[in-house]
């Protein structure tokens, strides 16, 4: 059976169109358009920061990459290598920059280019920096027009920032030492510096110097240019001395300039100055002499000089032979502040060393060469040629004989040492010369002085002459100390004066002075005293001294003897004459060496000497009983004296006295009794301990030591073992009696007696 079909069939399930509300641009375009948009702003940015591209020829270039390599102007990057090419012809590399835009003031037909490259060498270290980063292109710009090709350096500037305010030139014969980065010196101080070093078209070198803003005012159109040595040797009477000039110098070379007149315009670019060899050259600026010479043995072209009351004022330039006259002419150039002595009268001598058996003349040309000596004379006139003269050795020793001073004559017994033309010194300056050494008519060797007028008056009447060794040698405790008087006084010896007293009258023409031996002798002004000593050994004549309180005060003059004993000339030194009076005591101190100790010690050095203790009494005495001692402090021991007498004893001069052990006094001198019988102790005690000494008193020797070991005693001497000179002691009873008297007469008991009673 059919079932019938639905009246309304079922609609077919299909999806729906919904209609857009509106059209808008896909979100898909944005970021390729936002990727556009920063590409050309991009390219936008980037060409507006470019500047001109510019174009660089150099001999070489190594290390150019385009793309990295980079152009730097005052330390920042101004551009950027873009392409590297050779010239047509092979020969220049052209290096192709592109600028930034901020930088292309560089673009200027005056601008510098060069290669920044590692330059390591003792005169110049630079672009070290290129070790790291790699070779860049530097610039300096210094103005001018706009232009796009340029021939860059083959070096680096000295000054990389700034160019040079004052461009100069210096021309010479010959520059050595003397190369790019070589320091200009004014007055010491570095103003400038060598820019480049080259030849001129004749061949000759010549050198461009650069200053700065600051120091370009400094060079003028008189100033005077030449070579500063990096070391030079000064040889002179005063020594020798070294100078260097610095480590640059020493290395580069230098060159050094002033202006030794006033006036004068400051200096422009360009201007040529002449290059001299040294300072005394380019001193020597005043006008050009002519000097016909018939000998010019010594003369040396720009190293003779012409000196003035022997200070130099100008410089040999040039020496030439003249054949049809048979004569030498010396180009001279004096210094310009001294121009005027240029006179027709003047004349000019050339001064040469002379070394003969009869003394030595023109001594200081040994050390700095041969001279011309220039005398105005009396002329108003200049001239511009003379005829110079060459000093024989007759009119040498002429004018020596008459020098113009105060002649005087020195004797001695011997003057060995000293030659004809010696100085003679008055407190470290040369006040004369020895014209002449002989023999008076007694046989007697004198010297004939002169004394220049300058010094008349300090030539007196009792002056005192001595002997100048060429050099002496000082010691002392802890000091050695060697002295010369100079080359002078090395070659000829020499004489030296003063006045150590109240200076008397001027001493007149032709008077005869006494020639002493040293200083010390001559310094002695004070009458002979004489001293005996039982011996006299280590003493010197003319070398052993008189010491007060340590300081030397005289001398011994001579030594002699008498019955038996020394008895010693000496004087003593203006000041000290108040140790002639009567008590004053003389002791020789020298060393001893002894289980006790040293005493003495200085003199091993300095030698045996005299100490002198001045006494208490009013009148003057020349005659002293001296003693002998090894201590210098008991030669100047002063306190109450006393005598201690024995028949005989073994005790010395030296020994100590001691109360319970502690030393009081000592033994100053051991002498014989007048009748000879007795032994006389004479003792100085401590003026501290002077309330000891009673007048009885006992003293004893006290020299040995006695040993106990039971019954049985030991005794043994102790003289060379712990006391050199022996032991004096002394104590006092249970009841003192009075204090002793000055000079109070003891005895001396034996060791054996010394026990008693103590109060």
């Amino acid at each position: 059976m059919t079932e019938p079909e639905p009246s309304n069939p079922p609609s077919a399930d299909h999806g729906q169109l919904v209609k857009s509300r509106g059209s808008s641009a896909a979100w898909v375009w944005v970021f390729p358009l936002l990727a556009l948009a920063t590409t050309v702003w991009f390219f936008w940015s980037n060409w507006k920061s470019l500047g001109p591209e510019i174009e660089i020829s150099f001999g070489s270039a190594p290390g150019m990459q385009p793309g990295k390599t980079v152009l730097v102007y005052r330390g920042v990057t101004s551009g950027v290598v873009t392409h590297v090419r050779l010239d047509d012809n092979l020969k220049s590399v052209v290096v192709t920059v592109r600028l930034k835009a901020f930088a292309d003031g560089i673009a200027r037909s005056e601008t510098d280019f060069w290669i920044d490259q590692p330059v390591i060498s003792l005169t110049q270290t630079s672009g070290l920096e290129a070790l790291i980063q790699g070779n860049s292109i530097q610039a300096r710009a210094r103005g001018g027009e706009p232009q796009t090709r340029f021939n860059g350096r083959s070096t680096a500037p000295l000054d990389a920032l700034e160019s040079p305010a004052l461009t100069i030139e210096l021309q010479a014969d010959s520059m050595p030492l003397i190369g790019r980065g070589t320091p200009v010196y004014h007055r010491g101080v570095v103003v400038g510096a060598v820019r480049e070093k080259t030849l001129t078209k004749d061949g000759l070198p010549r050198i461009e110097v650069h200053f700065n803003k600051e120091t370009a005012g400094l060079v003028l159109t008189h100033s005077r240019f030449w070579i500063l040595p990096a070391a030079s040797l000064n040889l002179g009477p005063g020594g020798a001395s070294l100078d260097v000039a610095g480590l640059a110098a020493l290395i580069q070379g230098g060159i050094a300039f002033d202006s030794f007149t006033p006036g004068g315009q400051s200096a422009t670019d360009g201007t040529v100055f002449q290059l001299d060899s040294n300072e005394t050259f380019a001193r020597a600026d005043g006008p050009i002499l002519t000097i016909a010479l018939d000998d010019a043995r010594g003369l040396i072209a720009g190293t003779t000089r012409v000196c003035f009351l022997g200070q130099p004022i100008g410089l040999v330039e040039s020496v030439n032979v003249n054949a049809a006259t048979r004569s030498v002419e010396a180009v001279v150039r004096l210094e310009s502040a001294f121009s005027d002595l240029a006179r027709a009268s003047a004349l000019f001598t050339l001064v040469r060393p002379r070394i003969s058996l009869e003394g030595v003349s023109g001594l200081d040309t040994i050390v700095t060469g041969a001279y011309l000596a220039l005398e105005p004379g009396n002329a108003t006139e200049l001239a511009s040629s003379f005829f110079g003269r060459s000093v024989s050795n007759e009119e040498w020793d002429k004018a020596s004989a008459n020098q113009a001073g105060i002649p005087i004559k020195l004797s001695a017994k011997n003057i060995p040492s000293i030659s004809k033309g010696a100085p003679v010194f008055y407190r470290g300056l040369v006040a004369g010369s020895v014209l002449e050494k002989a023999l008076d008519e007694n046989a007697r060797p004198v010297l004939r002085v002169v004394v220049h007028r300058e010094y008349a008056n300090a030539l007196r009447e009792n002056s005192r002459f001595w002997r100048v060794p060429a050099s002496a040698v000082s010691l002392g405790p802890g000091v050695v100390k060697v002295e010369t008087q100079g080359i002078e006084a090395l070659l000829q010896g020499g004489v030296a004066f003063d006045t150590f007293n109240i200076p008397a009258a001027p001493a007149p023409s032709a008077s005869v002075f006494e020639l002493f031996d040293n200083e010390a002798l001559a310094a002695a002004t004070s009458g002979p005293i004489r001293i005996t000593f039982e011996t006299g050994r280590g003493l010197l004549a003319g070398r052993s001294e008189l010491r007060y309180l340590g300081v030397p005060v005289g001398l011994v003059e001579s030594l002699s003897t008498a019955n038996g004993k020394v008895e010693v000339t000496a004087r003593l030194r203006a000041g000290y004459e108040f140790l002639q009076k009567s008590g004053s005591s003389f002791a020789i101190v020298e060393p001893k060496i002894s289980l006790k100790g040293i005493t003495g010690i200085e003199t091993m050095i300095s030698g045996v000497y005299i100490e002198c203790l001045p006494g208490s009494g009013s009148e003057t005495s020349s005659s002293f009983v001296g003693v002998k001692t090894s201590d210098p402090v008991a030669a100047g021991l002063q306190g109450f004296e006393i005598r201690v007498s024995a028949p005989a004893t073994t005790i010395l001069a030296g020994a100590k006295v001691v109360y319970r052990d502690l030393s009081v006094g000592q033994v100053t001198a051991k002498t014989l009794s007048e009748d000879g019988l007795s032994v006389i102790l004479t003792v100085l005690i401590d003026p501290k301990y002077r309330r000891l000494i009673h007048d009885n008193s006992r003293f004893w020797d006290a020299s040995a030591i006695e040993a106990s070991i039971g019954f049985l005693k030991l005794k043994l001497h102790s003289q060379t073992l712990i006391d050199p000179n022996g032991r004096i002691a002394f104590a006092n009873p249970p009841k003192p009696g009075n204090l002793a008297p000055q000079g109070h007469v003891f005895h001396l008991n034996p060791a054996s007696q010394r026990r008693l009673q103590s109060r």
